[in-house]
């Protein structure tokens, strides 16, 4: 395994290790209005990252 290998590995996990995070944090909100909020504000934070 490549340098370059290595690093997209670790980035990736990295991405799962995230949506876990996530997850759990969703999963803990004191409603289902505030898990989504959470959520969506994730997401958009992902979008607004891999578009810049």
């Amino acid at each position: 395994m490549t340098i370059i290998q290595k690093i997209q590995a670790a980035e990736q996990r990295i991405k799962e290790l995230q949506v876990l995070i996530r997850y759990w944090k969703a999963s803990e909100a004191s409603s289902d209005h505030i898990a989504l909020e959470l959520i969506e504000g994730l997401v958009t934070d992902d979008y607004e990252k891999n578009i810049a």
